[in-house]
């Protein structure tokens, strides 16, 4: 089978705002869109703790540079890597610190990390190179897995050199332009690695193209290399993107999906908006409570987003001590009152005209870390009303501060 990156990206320009779907943080993050020239040194991108090395002479190297940007790129803005020097490379170390649930000891794969790799490349025009990628190592400790075309393969897939084994996407063909991604689930012991060839979507969750375990690792650095050529060299490299799911600060409690406490009027949602609360008059999936930012009082960026409201109409934003029944939540008006005790206003919001109400930063403040705090947001709903009381809420949404 044929995989071309046309294909991909027309996919993704049909499905990419798909509702609902899971947000990602980005690592870090490179697209090489500096002046043609020597790639060492470059500062640019997103999420990384030092400049490009790239073998060349803003190094006190007396060599040409390993890697060039080129002009154009293959990712409709500013340029590309392309590879000059075979067997040399290019390096650069993301940031770790910004990281902690990723990493242990400044280096990234904790247990329990998740972490997504994309980017564009393909072999040059005229290069034969036997060889050409991505890895991920550990600054002057080697390379701990090979994200790429393995040695004499002529296709797409991994290699790990830790314990030997290696495989390819049968049907990829390195001299086309292929957006690839991988996706590393970081495992007590080996880890799960899984592959696509031109994907749909940036993060799919169709099968995988290819999957593998791979040896227990851990990371700090990225190269780009490619080499062994026997009549041209040259491999080229674009749009390269680390990313993780995002964590939400909180967690979602008191649905109206009907599970627990009835909504009033038989109102339940339809699950259509997910984890949220008792259907309303303009959406039968609820209004439902999520958050983004991060819990710790010395720092407090969370804000609270509800979706599924009726536009235009004023919300409240509230705290409390308690969760209401165990959790389960009490009838109030269209929906369920699921935060209660030493009640806290945080604000009125009106709905934008898509149903969606922001909170301010600062939801945290007066709290101390270990403070286990819930929240929900009220809103007015004169449209449809469907227990005639015009008011509804939120699904409950629960954050442990810390410090």
């Amino acid at each position: 089978m044929k995989y071309t990156l046309l294909s991909a990206l027309m996919g993704i320009s049909c499905l990419a705002s798909v509702a609902g779907a899971q947000a990602y943080d980005v690592i870090c993050s490179e697209s090489f869109d500096y002046a043609a020239g020597s790639l060492d040194n470059q500062t640019g991108g997103t999420g990384w703790f030092n400049e490009w090395w790239a073998n060349g002479p803003n190094h006190g190297l007396p060599n040409a540079s390993s890697i060039d940007v080129q002009l154009p790129g293959h990712d409709g803005v500013g340029g590309m890597a392309s590879d000059v020097l075979e067997n040399t490379g290019a390096f650069r170390l993301p940031a770790s610190g910004p990281w902690p649930n990723l990493t242990e000891n400044f280096q990234f794969g904790r247990d329990g990390a998740d972490i997504w790799i994309s980017f564009i490349a393909r072999r040059s025009v005229g290069s034969d190179d036997g060889y050409g990628g991505l890895s991920l190592q550990v600054q002057f400790g080697g390379e701990k897995l090979y994200l790429g075309s393995p040695f004499g393969t002529g296709e797409w897939g991994y290699a790990d050199p830790v314990s030997g084994a290696s495989a390819t996407v049968a049907g990829s063909s390195i001299d086309t332009l292929t957006h690839l991604v991988y996706r590393i689930q970081f495992l007590p012991g080996p880890e799960q690695l899984d592959m696509w060839v031109n994907p749909v979507l940036d993060h799919p969750s169709s099968p995988p193209h290819l999957s593998a375990v791979v040896s227990d690792f851990r990371w700090n650095e990225v190269r780009l290399q490619s080499g062994v050529f026997t009549t041209g060299h040259g491999y080229e490299f674009d749009a390269i993107v680390f990313d993780t799911p995002r964590l939400e600060p909180g967690t979602a409690y008191c649905l109206g999906d009907g599970l627990g406490t009835a909504c009033p009027c038989a109102n339940n949602n339809d699950g259509s908006n997910g984890d949220a609360g008792c259907a309303n008059g303009v959406n039968p999936g609820g209004a439902a409570l999520t958050g983004s930012g991060d819990a710790i009082v010395s720092a407090d960026t969370v804000v609270l987003t509800a979706t599924g409201v009726q536009p235009n109409q004023p919300g409240l934003f509230f705290r409390a001590d308690n969760a209401v029944n165990l959790g389960a939540g009490n009838p109030f008006g269209d929906g369920l009152r699921c935060a209660g005790g030493s009640l806290v206003r945080l604000g009125i919001v009106v709905a934008d005209t898509a149903g969606v109400a922001t909170s301010t930063a600062g939801v945290g403040a007066g709290l101390l870390g270990g403070d286990i705090r819930r929240y929900q947001y009220w809103y007015r709903n004169p449209a449809g009303s469907p227990c005639g009381a015009s008011f509804n809420l939120s699904n409950g949404y629960e954050i442990a501060w810390q410090m």
